[in-house]
């Protein structure tokens, strides 16, 4: 098959929230914009069409190896085409058949040849998705934002001392040796844990619980953050985005007493 003029490009989820439009400034990231649309002159420079709505959609070179993702260039583009660019969430959107109508459309190809490059950018996807953290490379200046610093985010690595409990098969006295429970003399119980999920993609700690009034973060012993709660299940997330530090653990308070977490370790993205 001839080279296609509109392909699908399915960013890992460890590069979801690398893309300039997210760790610029508005005024920076509106630089690099404005910079493609005078290029395209109210014409998508990918199939053509005329419009005065374009999008600046980024492109990027990803190195497993390396562990780098490489600015390929930012085009401006029709809202169509970039439907197509993020096939996987037109899908979830709903707009999955306009997309693969529009792809046809654009590279004048048969089923088959859609079918056979959305597969294997579904291959390159989970493949990618083996990297957590991406280092961003980029000559900004060919993009007309010359003097603009990149801005690598700075997410360390979760160790889940959680990572195999089967949280839906728990049993009370396995509970126990999990967390370091303080009972109050009262027929309430301490705070339950329902579930801990750790995201070391985004870099997040979600904890659900019952009987919990609060939820206090500790890190290397020193407390950096109290969540309230008021009744039912209690959901919260951290974010360990910029935390410096090595040990973080977690402390549920209630009328009925405390829950105690385990130590997550969060290690520097050197090691990964």
């Amino acid at each position: 098959m001839e080279e296609l003029r509109l392909t699908i490009n399915m960013l890992p989820k460890g590069a979801w929230n690398n893309d300039f439009s997210k760790t610029l400034s508005k005024k920076d990231w509106d630089k690099l914009r404005t910079f493609a649309l005078k290029r395209a002159k109210g014409k998508c420079e990918i199939c053509g069409y005329e419009t005065d709505d374009l999008d600046a959609h980024e492109e990027w070179d990803f190195d497993i190896k390396n562990k780098t993702q490489t600015l390929k260039y930012i085009k401006a583009i029709c809202s169509h085409c970039h439907g197509v660019k993020h096939f996987k969430n037109s899908v979830r959107l709903g707009f999955g058949e306009e997309a693969q109508k529009h792809f046809l459309k654009v590279n004048n190809c048969s089923e088959m040849q859609f079918a056979s490059h959305l597969n294997k950018a579904l291959l390159e996807y989970e493949e990618r998705n083996k990297v957590f953290r991406w280092k961003i490379v980029a000559d900004l200046e060919k993009f007309g934002g010359k003097d603009i610093d990149i801005k690598q985010n700075d997410i360390p690595l979760i160790k889940n001392p959680y990572e195999n409990v089967d949280w839906d098969k728990l049993s009370y006295s396995e509970t126990k040796t999990l967390f370091d429970i303080k009972r109050n003399d009262n027929l309430i119980g301490a705070p339950k844990v329902v579930s801990i999920e750790v995201n070391n993609y985004q870099g997040t700690i979600q904890i659900k619980s019952l009987f919990t009034d609060k939820i206090e973060w500790y890190l290397d012993g020193e407390k950096i953050q109290t969540k309230y709660h008021t009744a039912g299940l209690f959901t919260t997330k951290l974010k360990v985005k910029d935390l410096t530090g090595n040990q973080l653990n977690f402390k549920l308070i209630g009328i009925g007493g405390e829950t105690i977490s385990k130590i997550f370790e969060l290690l520097s993205q050197e090691v990964l």
